[in-house]
């Protein structure tokens, strides 16, 4: 992972651009399988820049906790690392079974008006704070991030969904992936399948130094919700994370909202 790499001095060029669409991951320190009694470092990370620090939105806006069996724990306290413009937080494993770590930013509202300028508010909230001004659109917006902790051949709730907006949900288990393998998906909207849905996909080492740099583009979910991609990266002789993202838009009639526009990813470790 790159940890050395910051966009603090780049924060203000940026700015405008990291109100809403961001990548929103959570990620492991290292890319091993960790026995039980081991402590994890979770990093949760909200950036155009994958695995690299670009945005601190506050400890009131984002929060991170693991499935273990199946049941979801406590939030973690988290740590602001205002360095490297992530969050930090310790998971201890109690046993070797699979742990799902979640980093959910919890979502708010963008307005935007017709003169380019933007606020956190809701439309209704934005136009009687902005007597005068003309409102373009309206956005609320949601983003999941899921990290799977050691994977296990003979684990059997790897694609067990966990009810968040939308969510990638393996039907291979990763546990059984190697460099070259192919994996299946499925992205699942308010717990159903969703069709037509983009999907993008890199891995760690891949170029971290440009904006939404993904391996592949352009391709969508077919009509059950499922897309499968080959895990082709270099052999840098240690595993390598790779990176699953997914969003929607849906059009809503709503007084607070035009648009509704989750986001997810998924992270876990090829061997």
């Amino acid at each position: 992972m790159k940890k050395l790499f910051s966009l603090l001095g780049m924060s203000l060029v940026l700015a405008s651009l990291t109100f809403a669409h961001e990548t929103t991951i959570v990620t492991g320190d290292t890319a091993k399988d960790y026995k039980s009694g081991d402590t994890v470092t979770l990093y949760g990370i909200s950036s155009h820049y994958n695995l690299v620090g670009e945005e601190l939105e506050g400890l009131d806006a984002v929060e991170m906790y693991v499935y273990k069996n199946g049941v979801k724990g406590a939030n973690l306290p988290l740590k602001e690392d205002k360095d490297r413009l992530w969050y930090e937080a310790q998971y201890r494993l109690t046993d070797n079974n699979l742990a799902v770590a979640v980093f959910r930013s919890i979502g708010g509202y963008t307005t935007t008006f017709s003169d380019g300028s933007r606020v956190r508010l809701n439309k209704r909230q934005a136009a009687d704070a902005n007597p005068g001004k003309t409102i373009t659109k309206t956005n609320y917006f949601s983003k999941w991030g899921k990290y799977y902790i050691n994977p296990s051949k003979t684990d059997r709730t790897f694609s067990t969904p966990l009810g968040h907006d939308i969510e990638i949900v393996p039907l291979d288990n990763p546990a059984n992936m190697r460099r070259g393998s192919t994996i299946k998906l499925r992205v699942l909207y308010r717990g159903n399948p969703l069709p037509n849905a983009e999907v993008k996909a890199t891995y760690d080492y891949y170029d971290y130094r440009t904006m939404d740099a993904w391996v592949s583009t352009g391709r969508k979910t077919d009509s059950k919700g499922e897309i499968s991609f080959r895990l082709n990266h270099p052999n840098i002789g240690k595993p390598v994370v790779w990176i699953f993202r997914a969003r929607e838009v849906q059009r809503v009639n709503s007084p607070e909202t035009d648009e509704e526009n989750p986001a997810a990813t998924l992270l876990f470790a090829v061997k």
